[in-house]
């Protein structure tokens, strides 16, 4: 699972899981990640907040990246 945070205005992907603000998680699945880009649900519940498009393809992107890097030192 990958935690992400609302804070300062900014969703973001929380890999150490210690930044404040609301914190919600999505799994690290490339389906999950999909749908939660193509997803019609305006607000994330757990982060009590709406997610538009672009920043929910920004954030799956952030988390793409990260993961791709996690793979490459493994």
């Amino acid at each position: 699972m990958v935690r992400i945070t609302a804070a300062a205005g900014r969703v973001q992907p929380d890999d150490q899981a210690r930044r404040p603000g609301r914190g919600g998680y999505l799994h690290r699945s490339a389906d999950c990640l999909a749908r939660f880009e193509r997803s019609r649900i305006k607000e994330f519940r757990s982060l009590r907040r709406k997610i538009g498009l672009d920043e929910r393809r920004d954030l799956t992107e952030q988390i793409r990246s990260r993961l791709a890097a996690t793979a490459e030192l493994e």
